[in-house]
Protein backbone atom coordinates (compact mmCIF):
# COMPACT_ATOMS: atom_id res chain seq x y z
CA UNK A 1 0.00 0.00 0.00
CA UNK A 2 1.36 3.13 -1.01
CA UNK A 3 0.87 6.52 1.51
CA UNK A 4 -2.41 7.74 -0.03
CA UNK A 5 -3.75 3.87 1.06
CA UNK A 6 -4.00 2.74 -2.49
CA UNK A 7 -2.25 -0.88 -3.85
CA UNK A 8 0.69 0.34 -5.41
CA UNK A 9 1.20 -2.82 -6.55
CA UNK A 10 -1.43 -5.45 -6.68
CA UNK A 11 -0.49 -8.75 -4.90
CA UNK A 12 -0.14 -12.06 -6.27
CA UNK A 13 0.04 -14.68 -4.10
CA UNK A 14 1.82 -18.32 -6.08
CA UNK A 15 2.54 -21.56 -4.38
CA UNK A 16 1.77 -25.27 -4.11
CA UNK A 17 -2.09 -26.75 -3.60
CA UNK A 18 -3.06 -26.48 -0.18
CA UNK A 19 -0.26 -24.17 1.17
CA UNK A 20 -3.06 -21.72 2.51
CA UNK A 21 -3.49 -19.19 -1.11
CA UNK A 22 -7.58 -18.39 -0.72
CA UNK A 23 -6.86 -18.19 3.25
CA UNK A 24 -4.09 -15.66 3.16
CA UNK A 25 -5.85 -14.36 0.50
CA UNK A 26 -8.85 -13.78 2.16
CA UNK A 27 -7.74 -12.73 5.69
CA UNK A 28 -5.41 -9.70 3.39
CA UNK A 29 -8.37 -8.92 1.26
CA UNK A 30 -10.77 -8.50 4.82
CA UNK A 31 -8.05 -6.35 6.35
CA UNK A 32 -7.56 -4.16 3.22
CA UNK A 33 -10.98 -3.76 2.34
CA UNK A 34 -13.07 -0.44 3.65
CA UNK A 35 -16.85 0.24 3.40
CA UNK A 36 -18.06 -3.44 1.71
CA UNK A 37 -16.58 -6.75 2.65
CA UNK A 38 -14.61 -8.36 -0.34
CA UNK A 39 -15.93 -9.45 -3.57
CA UNK A 40 -14.43 -13.24 -4.40
CA UNK A 41 -14.62 -14.77 -7.71
CA UNK A 42 -12.81 -17.92 -8.91
CA UNK A 43 -11.31 -18.95 -11.77
CA UNK A 44 -12.41 -21.98 -14.26
CA UNK A 45 -10.75 -23.28 -17.23
CA UNK A 46 -13.59 -21.43 -19.02
CA UNK A 47 -13.19 -18.12 -17.69
CA UNK A 48 -12.08 -15.27 -19.63
CA UNK A 49 -11.66 -12.13 -19.03
CA UNK A 50 -14.79 -10.71 -19.74
CA UNK A 51 -16.61 -13.46 -17.74
CA UNK A 52 -14.28 -12.74 -14.81
CA UNK A 53 -14.98 -8.68 -14.46
CA UNK A 54 -18.72 -9.37 -15.72
CA UNK A 55 -18.41 -12.38 -12.18
CA UNK A 56 -17.11 -9.39 -9.99
CA UNK A 57 -20.16 -6.72 -10.92
CA UNK A 58 -22.24 -9.23 -10.19
CA UNK A 59 -21.16 -10.65 -7.13
CA UNK A 60 -20.94 -6.74 -6.07
CA UNK A 61 -24.35 -6.60 -6.81
CA UNK A 62 -25.44 -9.63 -5.45
CA UNK A 63 -23.97 -9.85 -1.78
CA UNK A 64 -25.01 -6.19 -0.63
CA UNK A 65 -27.86 -4.43 -1.24
CA UNK A 66 -26.85 -1.20 -0.21
CA UNK A 67 -25.01 -1.43 -3.32
CA UNK A 68 -27.90 -1.63 -5.44
CA UNK A 69 -29.36 1.05 -3.56
CA UNK A 70 -26.73 3.33 -4.01
CA UNK A 71 -26.89 2.70 -8.06
CA UNK A 72 -30.38 3.25 -8.28
CA UNK A 73 -29.84 7.01 -6.38
CA UNK A 74 -27.28 7.24 -8.96
CA UNK A 75 -29.02 6.50 -12.21
CA UNK A 76 -28.87 9.02 -15.10
CA UNK A 77 -25.44 10.97 -13.00
CA UNK A 78 -22.59 8.83 -14.43
CA UNK A 79 -23.55 8.56 -18.13
CA UNK A 80 -21.62 5.55 -18.43
CA UNK A 81 -22.59 3.51 -21.49
CA UNK A 82 -21.10 0.12 -22.14
CA UNK A 83 -22.54 -2.86 -23.94
CA UNK A 84 -24.67 -4.57 -21.41
CA UNK A 85 -24.25 -1.93 -18.72
CA UNK A 86 -26.15 0.99 -20.07
CA UNK A 87 -29.31 -0.46 -19.08
CA UNK A 88 -27.51 0.50 -15.47
CA UNK A 89 -25.61 2.89 -15.65
CA UNK A 90 -27.32 5.01 -17.87
CA UNK A 91 -30.34 7.31 -16.80
CA UNK A 92 -33.57 4.84 -16.98
CA UNK A 93 -35.21 3.07 -14.47
CA UNK A 94 -34.82 -0.20 -15.40
CA UNK A 95 -34.09 -2.51 -12.63
CA UNK A 96 -32.34 -5.83 -15.03
CA UNK A 97 -28.91 -6.12 -12.93
CA UNK A 98 -28.65 -9.54 -13.76
CA UNK A 99 -28.76 -9.04 -17.68
CA UNK A 100 -25.58 -7.78 -18.49
CA UNK A 101 -23.00 -8.58 -20.79
CA UNK A 102 -19.71 -9.07 -20.88
CA UNK A 103 -17.67 -5.78 -21.46
CA UNK A 104 -15.63 -5.40 -24.64
CA UNK A 105 -12.18 -4.18 -24.14
CA UNK A 106 -9.90 -3.56 -21.36
CA UNK A 107 -11.06 0.41 -21.17
CA UNK A 108 -14.26 -1.44 -20.72
CA UNK A 109 -13.27 -2.97 -17.61
CA UNK A 110 -11.41 -0.17 -16.31
CA UNK A 111 -14.43 2.40 -16.40
CA UNK A 112 -16.45 -1.07 -14.55
CA UNK A 113 -13.60 -1.07 -11.86
CA UNK A 114 -14.20 2.80 -11.77
CA UNK A 115 -17.88 2.75 -11.47
CA UNK A 116 -17.70 0.19 -8.47
CA UNK A 117 -14.96 1.74 -6.61
CA UNK A 118 -17.18 4.74 -6.85
CA UNK A 119 -20.67 3.79 -6.23
CA UNK A 120 -19.41 1.48 -3.51
CA UNK A 121 -17.20 3.77 -1.92
CA UNK A 122 -14.45 2.87 1.00
CA UNK A 123 -11.67 0.67 -0.69
CA UNK A 124 -13.12 -2.17 -2.64
CA UNK A 125 -10.88 -5.47 -2.56
CA UNK A 126 -11.37 -7.80 -5.77
CA UNK A 127 -9.86 -11.48 -5.08
CA UNK A 128 -9.16 -13.77 -8.45
CA UNK A 129 -8.65 -16.92 -6.97
CA UNK A 130 -7.36 -20.11 -8.96
CA UNK A 131 -5.67 -17.62 -11.19
CA UNK A 132 -3.76 -21.05 -12.61
CA UNK A 133 -6.83 -22.36 -14.26
CA UNK A 134 -6.57 -19.46 -16.77
CA UNK A 135 -4.13 -20.54 -19.50
CA UNK A 136 -4.59 -18.07 -22.37
CA UNK A 137 -1.74 -15.43 -22.59
CA UNK A 138 -3.74 -13.07 -24.08
CA UNK A 139 -6.47 -13.29 -20.83
CA UNK A 140 -3.34 -13.10 -18.28
CA UNK A 141 -1.96 -10.07 -20.79
CA UNK A 142 -5.56 -8.24 -20.28
CA UNK A 143 -5.24 -8.74 -16.52
CA UNK A 144 -1.68 -7.01 -16.51
CA UNK A 145 -3.28 -4.25 -18.67
CA UNK A 146 -6.07 -3.33 -16.22
CA UNK A 147 -3.99 -3.52 -13.27
CA UNK A 148 -1.36 -0.77 -14.98
CA UNK A 149 -4.45 1.27 -15.91
CA UNK A 150 -5.84 1.21 -12.42
CA UNK A 151 -2.52 2.11 -10.98
CA UNK A 152 -1.93 4.77 -13.25
CA UNK A 153 -5.58 6.62 -12.90
CA UNK A 154 -5.10 5.97 -9.09
CA UNK A 155 -8.62 4.08 -8.93
CA UNK A 156 -8.64 3.46 -5.20
CA UNK A 157 -9.22 -0.82 -5.58
CA UNK A 158 -6.95 -3.33 -4.84
CA UNK A 159 -6.90 -6.55 -6.64
CA UNK A 160 -5.54 -9.96 -5.12
CA UNK A 161 -4.50 -12.97 -7.76
CA UNK A 162 -3.93 -16.43 -6.31
CA UNK A 163 -3.01 -19.71 -7.78
CA UNK A 164 -0.92 -22.54 -8.10
CA UNK A 165 2.87 -21.76 -9.58
CA UNK A 166 6.31 -22.43 -8.97
CA UNK A 167 6.64 -18.29 -9.85
CA UNK A 168 4.75 -15.06 -10.24
CA UNK A 169 5.97 -15.36 -13.95
CA UNK A 170 4.06 -18.63 -14.43
CA UNK A 171 0.82 -17.27 -13.53
CA UNK A 172 1.57 -13.78 -15.69
CA UNK A 173 3.85 -15.31 -18.36
CA UNK A 174 2.66 -13.26 -21.61
CA UNK A 175 3.11 -10.13 -19.85
CA UNK A 176 6.63 -9.36 -20.09
CA UNK A 177 6.63 -5.79 -17.10
CA UNK A 178 4.25 -7.90 -14.85
CA UNK A 179 6.65 -7.83 -12.24
CA UNK A 180 5.96 -3.78 -12.29
CA UNK A 181 2.39 -4.33 -11.47
CA UNK A 182 2.51 -7.34 -9.41
CA UNK A 183 3.92 -8.07 -5.87
CA UNK A 184 4.57 -11.64 -6.02
CA UNK A 185 4.23 -13.41 -2.62
CA UNK A 186 5.45 -17.19 -2.60
CA UNK A 187 3.78 -18.97 -0.23
CA UNK A 188 5.61 -22.09 0.75
CA UNK A 189 4.36 -24.95 3.15
CA UNK A 190 4.30 -24.45 6.87
CA UNK A 191 6.77 -24.11 9.05
CA UNK A 192 7.26 -26.49 11.77
CA UNK A 193 6.99 -24.11 14.61
CA UNK A 194 3.37 -23.18 12.99
CA UNK A 195 1.89 -26.50 12.87
CA UNK A 196 2.65 -26.95 16.40
CA UNK A 197 1.25 -23.56 17.22
CA UNK A 198 -2.32 -24.54 15.12
CA UNK A 199 -2.50 -28.20 17.06
CA UNK A 200 -1.87 -26.64 20.78
CA UNK A 201 -3.56 -23.52 20.28
CA UNK A 202 -6.57 -25.34 19.14
CA UNK A 203 -6.36 -27.89 22.03
CA UNK A 204 -6.02 -24.96 24.67
CA UNK A 205 -9.41 -23.18 23.03
CA UNK A 206 -10.83 -26.21 23.37
CA UNK A 207 -9.86 -27.73 27.33
CA UNK A 208 -7.91 -30.68 25.45
CA UNK A 209 -4.72 -32.20 27.16
CA UNK A 210 -2.71 -32.94 23.95
CA UNK A 211 0.82 -34.62 24.69
CA UNK A 212 3.76 -33.03 22.82
CA UNK A 213 4.50 -36.72 20.90
CA UNK A 214 0.93 -36.55 19.31
CA UNK A 215 1.47 -32.47 18.41
CA UNK A 216 4.71 -33.68 16.43
CA UNK A 217 3.26 -36.85 15.16
CA UNK A 218 0.31 -34.69 13.09
CA UNK A 219 2.93 -32.00 12.46
CA UNK A 220 5.14 -34.81 11.11
CA UNK A 221 2.37 -36.31 9.14
CA UNK A 222 0.77 -33.19 7.69
CA UNK A 223 3.60 -32.78 5.33
CA UNK A 224 3.53 -28.99 5.90
CA UNK A 225 0.46 -28.51 4.47
CA UNK A 226 -2.47 -26.18 6.71
CA UNK A 227 -5.02 -28.92 5.40
CA UNK A 228 -3.97 -32.07 7.00
CA UNK A 229 -2.91 -29.79 10.16
CA UNK A 230 -6.57 -28.91 10.52
CA UNK A 231 -8.26 -31.54 8.96
CA UNK A 232 -6.51 -34.28 11.23
CA UNK A 233 -6.52 -32.26 14.61
CA UNK A 234 -10.45 -31.70 14.29
CA UNK A 235 -10.97 -35.82 13.46
CA UNK A 236 -8.90 -36.30 16.63
CA UNK A 237 -10.52 -33.42 18.89
CA UNK A 238 -13.45 -35.16 18.29
CA UNK A 239 -12.92 -38.50 19.01
CA UNK A 240 -12.18 -36.92 22.50
CA UNK A 241 -14.94 -35.37 22.48
CA UNK A 242 -16.87 -38.06 21.71
CA UNK A 243 -14.44 -40.45 24.22
CA UNK A 244 -15.75 -38.02 27.39
CA UNK A 245 -12.32 -39.14 29.40
CA UNK A 246 -12.00 -35.62 31.03
CA UNK A 247 -10.33 -33.91 27.32
CA UNK A 248 -7.65 -35.99 26.93
CA UNK A 249 -5.87 -37.28 24.10
CA UNK A 250 -4.48 -41.00 24.27
CA UNK A 251 -2.75 -43.27 21.87
CA UNK A 252 -6.00 -45.40 20.75
CA UNK A 253 -8.00 -41.90 20.09
CA UNK A 254 -5.63 -40.93 17.73
CA UNK A 255 -5.10 -44.33 16.03
CA UNK A 256 -8.84 -43.41 15.32
CA UNK A 257 -8.66 -40.30 14.59
CA UNK A 258 -6.39 -41.23 11.72
CA UNK A 259 -8.79 -43.84 10.36
CA UNK A 260 -11.34 -41.05 10.68
CA UNK A 261 -8.99 -38.78 8.39
CA UNK A 262 -7.86 -41.57 5.99
CA UNK A 263 -11.58 -42.24 5.27
CA UNK A 264 -12.88 -39.16 5.22
CA UNK A 265 -10.11 -37.70 2.68
CA UNK A 266 -10.76 -35.32 -0.04
CA UNK A 267 -11.43 -38.09 -2.84
CA UNK A 268 -9.05 -36.01 -5.20
CA UNK A 269 -5.97 -36.66 -2.70
CA UNK A 270 -7.60 -40.32 -1.53
CA UNK A 271 -8.35 -41.36 -5.35
CA UNK A 272 -4.57 -41.19 -6.80
CA UNK A 273 -3.56 -43.81 -3.79
CA UNK A 274 -6.17 -46.16 -4.16
CA UNK A 275 -6.15 -46.29 -7.83
CA UNK A 276 -1.97 -46.66 -7.36
CA UNK A 277 -2.30 -49.28 -4.70
CA UNK A 278 -6.21 -51.37 -5.49
CA UNK A 279 -4.69 -54.16 -7.12
CA UNK A 280 -0.84 -55.01 -5.25
CA UNK A 281 -1.31 -52.84 -2.28
CA UNK A 282 1.25 -53.66 -0.23
CA UNK A 283 3.67 -53.80 -3.24
CA UNK A 284 2.70 -50.09 -4.47
CA UNK A 285 2.14 -48.99 -1.25
CA UNK A 286 5.46 -49.20 0.21
CA UNK A 287 7.00 -47.49 -2.74
CA UNK A 288 4.71 -44.53 -1.95
CA UNK A 289 6.04 -44.57 1.57
CA UNK A 290 9.26 -44.67 -0.15
CA UNK A 291 8.95 -41.19 -2.33
CA UNK A 292 6.86 -39.42 0.51
CA UNK A 293 9.81 -40.57 2.97
CA UNK A 294 12.57 -37.03 4.35
CA UNK A 295 12.05 -33.25 2.82
CA UNK A 296 12.92 -33.70 -0.73
CA UNK A 297 9.86 -33.21 -3.47
CA UNK A 298 12.59 -34.58 -5.98
CA UNK A 299 14.06 -37.97 -5.26
CA UNK A 300 16.73 -39.90 -6.79
CA UNK A 301 15.64 -43.40 -7.74
CA UNK A 302 18.63 -45.30 -5.75
CA UNK A 303 17.80 -42.99 -2.52
CA UNK A 304 13.93 -44.19 -2.87
CA UNK A 305 15.39 -47.88 -3.30
CA UNK A 306 17.34 -47.65 -0.03
CA UNK A 307 14.09 -46.26 1.46
CA UNK A 308 11.91 -49.09 0.01
CA UNK A 309 14.53 -51.38 1.56
CA UNK A 310 13.69 -50.01 5.33
CA UNK A 311 9.73 -49.58 4.65
CA UNK A 312 9.71 -53.34 3.47
CA UNK A 313 11.83 -54.35 6.57
CA UNK A 314 9.02 -52.38 9.06
CA UNK A 315 5.76 -54.07 7.07
CA UNK A 316 7.64 -57.37 7.19
CA UNK A 317 8.08 -58.22 4.04
CA UNK A 318 10.19 -59.49 1.64
CA UNK A 319 11.35 -56.45 -0.92
CA UNK A 320 11.32 -56.52 -4.74
CA UNK A 321 14.76 -56.64 -6.78
CA UNK A 322 16.22 -53.71 -8.22
CA UNK A 323 15.02 -54.44 -11.56
CA UNK A 324 11.22 -55.37 -10.02
CA UNK A 325 11.67 -52.00 -8.30
CA UNK A 326 12.24 -50.25 -11.42
CA UNK A 327 9.50 -51.67 -13.62
CA UNK A 328 6.77 -51.08 -10.26
CA UNK A 329 8.00 -47.57 -10.22
CA UNK A 330 7.81 -46.91 -13.68
CA UNK A 331 4.19 -48.21 -13.43
CA UNK A 332 3.31 -45.82 -10.79
CA UNK A 333 3.65 -43.02 -13.62
CA UNK A 334 0.83 -45.27 -15.95
CA UNK A 335 -2.73 -43.90 -16.64
CA UNK A 336 -3.23 -47.37 -14.76
CA UNK A 337 -2.09 -46.35 -11.25
CA UNK A 338 -3.41 -42.53 -11.63
CA UNK A 339 -0.22 -41.32 -12.90
CA UNK A 340 0.54 -40.69 -9.19
CA UNK A 341 4.11 -40.21 -9.64
CA UNK A 342 6.24 -38.63 -12.32
CA UNK A 343 9.81 -38.65 -13.77
CA UNK A 344 12.89 -38.76 -15.86
CA UNK A 345 14.54 -40.63 -17.45
CA UNK A 346 17.76 -39.62 -15.52
CA UNK A 347 15.90 -41.39 -12.46
CA UNK A 348 14.18 -38.64 -10.58
CA UNK A 349 10.81 -39.28 -9.41
CA UNK A 350 7.77 -36.72 -7.65
CA UNK A 351 4.23 -37.18 -6.81
CA UNK A 352 2.57 -35.56 -9.55
CA UNK A 353 0.04 -33.60 -7.15
CA UNK A 354 2.16 -32.46 -4.10
CA UNK A 355 -0.39 -32.28 -1.73
CA UNK A 356 -0.85 -36.15 -2.10
CA UNK A 357 2.90 -36.48 -0.07
CA UNK A 358 0.65 -35.58 3.16
CA UNK A 359 -1.87 -38.27 2.64
CA UNK A 360 0.48 -40.88 1.44
CA UNK A 361 2.59 -40.04 5.12
CA UNK A 362 -0.88 -40.41 6.79
CA UNK A 363 -1.50 -43.82 5.17
CA UNK A 364 2.27 -44.64 6.74
CA UNK A 365 1.58 -43.83 10.04
CA UNK A 366 -1.72 -46.31 9.97
CA UNK A 367 0.67 -48.56 8.37
CA UNK A 368 2.92 -48.28 11.18
CA UNK A 369 6.24 -46.99 8.71
CA UNK A 370 8.06 -44.67 10.35
CA UNK A 371 9.29 -41.69 7.82
CA UNK A 372 11.58 -39.55 8.62
CA UNK A 373 10.60 -35.74 9.10
CA UNK A 374 9.42 -33.82 6.18
CA UNK A 375 11.74 -30.81 7.06
CA UNK A 376 16.12 -31.33 6.93
CA UNK A 377 16.12 -29.55 11.04
CA UNK A 378 13.13 -31.38 11.92
CA UNK A 379 14.72 -34.11 13.56
CA UNK A 380 16.90 -31.62 16.55
CA UNK A 381 13.96 -29.89 17.03
CA UNK A 382 11.40 -33.14 17.40
CA UNK A 383 14.89 -34.07 19.89
CA UNK A 384 14.52 -30.39 21.78
CA UNK A 385 10.82 -30.42 21.96
CA UNK A 386 10.27 -33.63 22.93
CA UNK A 387 12.85 -33.49 25.72
CA UNK A 388 11.48 -30.50 26.91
Amino acid sequence: MNPTGVCATEPLIHGLRGVGKSSLAQTAAYKIAQGHDPIIVSCDPQSTFKSIIKDIFDEAFGKDPRVVEEIRAKEGTLGVALKGFSGLLKGTSSTKEKEIDEPLSVNDAVRVIQFLAETMKGKPVFVVDEFDLIQSPEVQRDFANLVKQVSDKHVEVCFIFCGIADSAEALMAAHGSADRYFHAVDLGKLPWDARIEIVETAADALGIEIDKTTVYRIAMICDGFPYYVHFISEKLFWRVFEAQNGGKVTAELFVLAMEDAAGAMDMKLRGPYEKATQKYDDTYSALLFAVADGHELRKRSSDIFTVYLRVMNDLKKEPANRTQYNNRMNRLKSDAHGGILTGTRQGWYEFSEKMIRGYVRLKAEQANVSLSPDHPDAPSLLKHKVGE
